[in-house]
């Protein structure tokens, strides 16, 4: 019997990575983390996979696959970096974000390819708008994004500088033939690219130009037939390639993503994903609206606890039990960052840090994070359901508050977390636009 489809693109998908790895190993790289940044966006774990592949058939050798396997399970020696004026991307926002050389070459491209005095408008991107705050480009810059804490601080930011950006919520409508430039960074999944896409040519007025980032070949086995797909589908929205530019632009690793890995057993080099540039213009006015909703909702609640961002899932108050925090998987980061991992399904509580956890009564762990730092008790947002449960209440705020903890240690080495303890209510914000766009990345 012929093996699936699913199966043969798997396993073609393996034997290219095989190919690259194999090219770069005879170029010369000794290392893992030259090894990672030669390759187009391979993740590390499917680097070690490849690697066991290669040593199996002899083609590699056991001391070399080894050695890298002792890097990669060493934590870097140098100090962490500075913190983000930002919030922390969390994984539910499916967030990555451009470093900042990336962020200044897109915007330097996007003030070359328009008039002087044009609009450029930064799509979902908060990187690229932290960036222009402090990148004069001659250019009239909007910012339209989420209403969510990451967007309220560039609001912050932005008047503390003097407002050199123009910023609005998705919620409050999009615009329609206006930017002569459009910059944006969706998730590398379909059903995010093709209504942001759509919105973003809605946005771009004719002969203007829409440049976004898409998975490199790397990436996945669908990756190529992604952005053949995508191409096609702009066609229909009035956009035609103007540039390709593999691996052009590159990403900080953010928390989320470096716990994951750690969970794995791997301390990545920072900054080791890239993506591909695709540069679009606008030829042609088509009558295609842009969508409102690409039919996805986010039934989640976001609270923040110091740096740490977190999402509870909307449930049922319950006064008559609760069991507390739930493991889920052991150690409580999980293990990957894949949309397609299937113990996401069971996360009723989620970090940045990217722990995830279930829960018999999510209406308790709200009622903690909301009351946790000190404040009168039963003065959260659901003082009913206090009573018997005060006990658990008390219980699982102590632990959200260890858990901040924990992660301002993991991120930058302090305990520290005093400067930011006020819990930020955020849940009922969102338009049904920005529910459904989850947070862009850049």
């Amino acid at each position: 019997m012929s093996a699936s489809p699913d199966r043969a693109a798997a396993a073609a998908f393996a034997s290219s990575i095989d190919t690259l790895i194999l090219a770069a190993l005879r170029a010369g790289t000794t290392d893992f983390a030259g090894l990672l940044r030669r390759l187009p966006s391979v993740y590390p774990t499917e680097v070690f996979r490849s690697l066991d592949r290669l040593t199996d058939r002899g083609l590699v050798s056991p001391g070399l696959a080894a050695g890298m396997r002792r890097e990669a399970g060493q934590r870097a020696a140098t100090s962490p970096e500075g913190r983000s004026l930002l919030p922390l991307p969390h994984p539910l926002d499916y967030e990555w974000r451009f470093t900042p050389d990336a962020s200044r070459t897109l915007l330097d491209l996007a003030a070359d390819l328009t008039p002087l005095g044009g609009n450029v408008l930064l799509f979902g991107t908060p990187g690229l708008a932290l960036e222009a705050l402090s990148l004069p480009i001659n250019r009239q810059l909007f910012f339209l994004a989420e209403d969510n804490v990451v967007t309220k601080r560039v609001i912050t930011l932005n008047r503390a500088t003097g407002s050199p950006l123009s910023i609005a919520f998705c919620s409050g409508g999009l615009p329609r033939d206006t930017a002569d430039a459009v910059l944006m960074d969706p998730p590398w999944y379909m059903d995010f690219i093709r209504p942001m896409l759509a919105a973003a040519a809605a946005a771009c007025r004719k002969g203007g130009v829409v440049l976004i980032s898409m998975p490199p070949i790397g990436t996945r086995s669908s990756a190529e037939q992604d952005r053949m797909s995508t191409v096609r589908f702009a066609a229909r929205l009035g956009l035609d390639v103007l540039e390709h530019r593999a691996l052009a632009v590159a990403y900080d690793t953010p928390f989320f993503e470096a716990n994951a890995l750690v969970a794995a057993g791997i301390h990545p080099p920072p900054r080791w994903r890239r993506g591909d540039l695709v540069v679009f213009h606008k030829a042609r006015i088509e009558s295609r609206d842009a969508p409102l909703t690409s039919g996805r909702r986010r039934d989640w609640i976001e609270l923040t606890i110091g740096r740490m961002r977190l999402f509870i899932k909307r449930g049922d108050a319950r006064t008559d039990t609760f069991a507390g925090l739930i493991h889920i998987v052991e150690g409580d980061v999980l293990p990957s960052v894949s949309r397609r991992d299937l113990r996401r399904r069971r996360a009723l509580v989620w970090t940045s840090g990217h722990r995830i956890f279930s829960t018999d009564n999510p209406a308790v762990v709200l009622e903690a994070a909301t009351s946790y730092n000190g404040a009168e008790i039963g003065s959260g947002a659901q003082p009913g359901l206090w009573g018997n449960l005060r006990g658990a209440v008390e219980r699982v705020g102590q632990q959200l508050v260890a858990l901040a903890a924990l992660e301002a240690e993991e991120e930058r080495g302090s305990l520290d977390i005093a400067p930011e303890r006020r819990a930020v209510w955020t849940s009922d914000s969102m338009s049904s636009y920005g529910r459904s766009m989850a947070t862009v990345s850049g």
